[in-house]
C-alpha cells in the first residue's frame, strides 16, 4: 500500500511540475538530473530518458552573471551541511541562445539531515519594463531614425534627378535633329519615355514618405473627371503603345463632376494604368472606363495580363509588395504605386479594391469616389507642348550649373531657341558673371559649390541693377522645406529637374514679350 502511495504522489508531483513554466531539475547527492520537467526538457532540447543520470553540467552551460565564471553544481556527499543558493546567471540553451535566468538551488534532506539531492529551478524573469527616460531616449531615436531616412530620400531623389537633367536636355537636342533624319525619332521616342518613368518613380518614392508623415495637401476644386481619365491616358499612352498593347477607353456620359484635386487623381489612373501596361504580355488589351453608379464616380482599370495569386491579392496595397512571377519580378518597380493609388483614394473619401481569378487570368482595379461639388469653376487647360510661345527677342540667360553635361546640354537648347547664354559652375562664378552679365534670367542650381543657390539669389537680390532679373531655382531638391526657402531667397520660380523643355522655353518666351510676366 505504501508503494502504491509513492507511486502515486511522483505520479501526481511530475505532473504538477509539468505545468510549471520554470524549469525545474531533480538532482541525486552527486549532481546527477533523475527527474527534469517539460520545461527543462524545452530549455535543454534533451529528453528525460536522455537527461537521467548525466551531470547538469554536461547538459547546460551556465556563468555567473557577475564574475563570468562557471556556475560549480557539484554536490558534496553525505555528511556536509550545503545551504540554498540564488544568483542570477547566463545560461547557453539548446538552441545555443543566450539568457539571463535566475538560478535557485536547494538541498533535499533525509529525516535523519543527510543530503538525499536538490532541487534545481531555473526562472526567466518577464521581459523588463522601460522606464519612463528609456523610453523617451528610444523616442528620440526612432524620430532621429526617420528624419534621417526623410534626408536620405531627399538626397537619393537630388541625386538621381540631376542625371536626368542632361538627358533631358539631350533629348530635346535630338527632336530638333529629326528635321533633318526623322530615322532619329525612335530612340528619342525611347529615351524620352525612360526619362519620364525615372523621375515617375522618384516622385512615387519621396510621396510614401510625405504620406506616411501626413504631408501632403490635396489642391481641392471641381474636377471633370472625364478630363482626368483622358490625361492619364495620354500620359500613359507611349508606354502602351510601345508594349503594342489595345487600350480602350470608355468616357462618362453626361460629363461627372467631383471634388477632387485634379493632379493626384491623374496620378491615380496613370499608376493604374502604368501597372497594367507592365503586367500584360505584349500585345494585350487594357479597359479604362469611368460612370456614375448612384452617388458615386465608379473608374475601373481592367487587363488580360498575368493577375495576381491569391496570397498577394490581399497584400497588393501595402509597401514593396510585388508579386512572384517571373514577368512581374522582371518587369520590377518598387512596389509602391499601388500604395500610392490607395492612400490618395482614401484622401477624396473613395475607395479602391483589386479584383484577379487567378494567375494568367487578368486583373481589375475599381475605384470608388463619392460625387460631391461644391464649386463648378472650369479646370484650367493643362500646359501642352504644343501651345508653345515664340520668343519676341533673344534673353540674356546665366546658367549657374556644377553639373557640367547639364549646363551645356542647357546651354545649346537655350542657344537653338535663339536666346543669349553663358554658363558658370559654382556661385562665386555666379555673382562676377551677373555683375558683368546683366542676365535677365538666372537658371539657378541649388547645390552649388562656394555658395549655395540661396545664398547666391539673397546676394543678386541686394543688387539694385539686378532688380528687373528673373532668378529660376532648377534643382534636384523639391521638398516643400526647399519651395519655401526658395521665396525666401527671392526666386521667382522653382522648378524640380528634369525641367520640361515647353514649360521653360515658355517661361522665357513670356520674359520676352514685352510687358510678359516674371513672376
Amino acid at each position: 500500500m505504501n508503494e502504491e502511495r509513492q507511486f502515486a504522489q511522483s505520479m501526481w508531483t511530475a505532473t504538477a511540475l509539468d505545468a510549471v513554466h520554470d524549469a525545474v531539475f531533480a538532482l541525486d547527492p552527486q549532481g546527477r538530473v533523475a527527474f527534469e520537467n517539460r520545461a527543462a526538457e524545452l530549455l535543454t532540447g534533451i529528453r528525460p530518458d536522455a537527461a537521467r543520470k548525466r551531470l547538469l553540467p554536461e547538459i547546460l552551460a551556465m556563468h555567473d552573471a557577475v564574475t563570468g565564471l562557471p556556475v560549480d553544481l557539484g554536490l558534496p556527499g553525505n555528511g556536509t551541511q550545503p545551504s540554498a543558493v540564488s544568483r542570477i546567471v547566463v545560461l547557453t540553451a539548446a538552441d545555443g541562445a543566450q539568457r539571463r535566468v535566475d538560478f535557485h538551488l536547494d538541498p533535499v534532506r533525509a529525516d535523519d539531515g543527510t543530503l538525499s539531492g536538490a532541487v534545481l529551478v531555473l526562472h526567466e524573469p518577464a521581459e523588463r519594463q522601460p522606464t519612463e527616460d528609456e523610453t523617451r531616449r528610444r523616442s528620440d531615436e526612432l524620430v532621429a531614425a526617420d528624419r534621417r531616412k526623410d534626408q536620405f530620400l531627399a538626397m537619393l531623389a537630388h541625386e538621381l534627378r540631376n542625371p536626368l537633367a542632361p538627358i533631358r536636355n539631350a533629348v530635346e537636342l535630338m527632336r530638333q535633329v529629326e528635321t533633318v533624319d526623322p530615322s532619329f525619332q525612335p530612340s528619342r521616342e525611347m529615351v524620352e519615355r525612360q526619362v519620364k518613368h525615372l523621375a515617375r518613380l522618384v516622385d512615387d518614392l519621396l510621396d510614401v514618405s510625405r504620406l506616411t508623415h501626413g504631408s501632403i495637401r490635396l489642391r481641392k476644386e471641381s474636377v471633370d473627371l472625364g478630363a482626368v481619365i483622358q490625361r492619364a491616358a495620354d500620359a500613359t499612352r507611349s508606354l502602351i503603345d510601345s508594349r503594342s498593347h489595345v487600350l480602350t477607353v470608355e468616357l462618362p456620359a453626361p460629363p461627372i463632376r467631383l471634388d477632387g484635386d485634379a493632379a493626384r487623381l491623374e496620378q491615380v489612373v496613370s499608376n493604374l494604368l502604368n501597372n497594367s501596361a507592365k503586367y500584360t504580355m505584349p500585345g494585350g488589351h487594357i479597359w479604362l472606363s469611368a460612370r456614375r453608379e448612384g452617388d458615386e464616380a465608379v473608374v475601373r482599370v481592367r487587363d488580360n495580363g498575368i493577375g495576381v495569386p491569391p496570397d498577394v491579392l490581399g497584400r497588393v496595397f501595402e509597401p514593396f509588395v510585388q508579386s512572384d512571377g517571373s514577368l512581374a519580378r522582371a518587369e520590377g518597380g518598387l512596389g509602391i504605386g499601388l500604395t500610392l493609388v490607395r492612400s490618395l483614394v482614401e484622401m477624396h473619401g473613395g475607395s479602391v479594391q483589386a479584383q484577379s481569378p487567378g494567375l494568367g487570368q487578368g486583373s481589375e482595379f475599381v475605384i470608388r469616389l463619392p460625387i460631391r461639388v461644391t464649386a463648378a469653376a472650369p479646370e484650367p487647360p493643362p500646359p501642352r507642348e504644343a501651345s508653345l510661345f515664340m520668343p519676341a527677342r533673344p534673353v540674356r540667360v546665366l546658367v549657374v550649373e556644377d553639373n557640367v553635361d547639364a549646363a551645356e546640354s542647357l546651354a545649346t537648347l537655350l542657344g537653338l531657341w535663339g536666346h543669349e547664354v553663358r554658363i558658370v559652375h559654382d556661385g562665386l562664378e555666379a555673382l562676377d558673371a551677373a555683375h558683368a552679365y546683366h542676365p535677365e534670367v538666372v537658371l539657378l542650381d541649388i547645390g552649388l559649390p562656394g555658395l549655395d543657390g540661396y545664398q547666391v539669389a539673397e546676394r543678386l537680390r541686394q543688387d539694385p541693377e539686378l532688380d528687373g532679373t528673373l532668378l529660376v531655382a532648377m534643382t534636384g531638391y523639391g521638398q516643400p522645406e526647399d519651395r519655401r526657402r526658395s521665396h525666401e531667397a527671392g526666386i521667382q520660380h522653382h522648378f524640380v529637374k528634369p525641367v520640361e523643355p515647353f514649360v521653360l522655353r515658355n517661361l522665357l518666351a513670356a520674359v520676352a514679350t514685352p510687358g510678359g510676366p516674371q513672376g
